[in-house]
């Protein structure tokens, strides 16, 4: 009798404990050969020891648990910081590819702005500053090349910045020198009508002067026969007289070749002036570049 009512006093709290949470947490029956406690063994453990063991075994499964969640913990904040790292990495990897991409870009556009200098350099002042788009070959080129001291020396550097400064002044001067050339081509022309008209006069009038002296020789030479001689004259004398009327558009045509050689010559010295200065800057520039 005292068997079995301490078997059926243990028989609640075995069975209270078995019921407790979930699978993961539920305590299983102390066992020493299966891992299912029978009634024939539960009824062989002494009350205390078996409440005892019980209690052992709950304390090892919430020690369990808790170094579970350590770990897990644990494990996340590692995955954290690899995933940190390594956005890290790939940020500085970006980083120097754009530095290594800036400078070869760098490197690569002053190579091939200087060799657009020195190609325009082949070229005449004329066509590279009256063509757009050689002139803005050059703009960027010698802006790019300004401060490059380290690849053509503090003296091409200066001497390209002064011209580059100055270059919209002197492209003025030049289309302002080849607006003066076709106005200058432009009193060749009327020099060469000028020209040309007293060409014209001039066949008109030698045949009549050479005739007139030959008939001066003539006269001293027939003095004998000097009145018919002196009739000829005067016969011929008319004739002589519509040549000799076309006098006044002569002296027109002598007083408008003297106005335009005027002009011309003034012409020719403004421009020999304007394009004086910036062809004397672009041979310092060529001798800078090529010495």
């Amino acid at each position: 009798m005292s068997d079995n009512s301490s078997n059926s006093s243990n028989a609640p709290i075995i069975n209270k404990e078995l019921e407790k949470g979930d699978d993961a947490n539920v305590l299983k029956p102390i066992s020493t050969s299966s891992s299912v406690l029978s009634t024939k063994h539960l009824q062989q453990i002494p009350p205390e020891t078996n409440e005892r063991e019980i209690q052992i075994e709950d304390s090892s499964t919430k020690s369990k648990e808790q170094q579970e969640k350590s770990l897990q913990t644990e494990l996340t904040e590692n995955l954290e910081a690899f995933n940190k790292l390594l956005e890290n990495i790939s940020k500085s990897l970006d980083e120097l590819e754009t530095l290594i991409n800036s400078t070869s870009s760098s490197s690569n556009a002053t190579t091939e702005s200087l060799a657009d200098i020195k190609s325009l350099f082949n070229k005449s002042i004329d066509d590279v500053l009256l063509n757009d788009a050689w002139l803005s070959k050059f703009r960027k080129a010698a802006a790019l090349l300004f401060d490059k001291t380290s690849i053509l020396g503090k003296n091409k550097c200066d001497l390209l910045k002064n011209f580059n400064v100055d270059l919209d002044r002197e492209v003025n001067r030049f289309r302002t020198a080849v607006e003066k050339e076709k106005k200058r081509a432009e009193l060749f022309k009327n020099r060469s009508k000028c020209v040309e008209a007293l060409d014209t006069n001039k066949t008109a009038l030698q045949p009549c002067r050479d005739e007139m002296q030959m008939m001066a020789s003539k006269h001293e030479e027939m003095k004998k026969n000097l009145r018919e001689y002196e009739m000829i004259m005067i016969q011929k004398m008319p004739t002589f007289q519509r040549v000799y009327s076309q006098q006044s558009s002569i002296d027109t045509e002598i007083s408008g070749l003297r106005v335009n050689e005027q002009l011309l010559q003034q012409e020719n010295q403004e421009i020999d002036s304007l394009r004086r200065e910036p062809s004397i800057y672009w041979s310092g520039l060529i001798a800078a570049f090529y010495n």
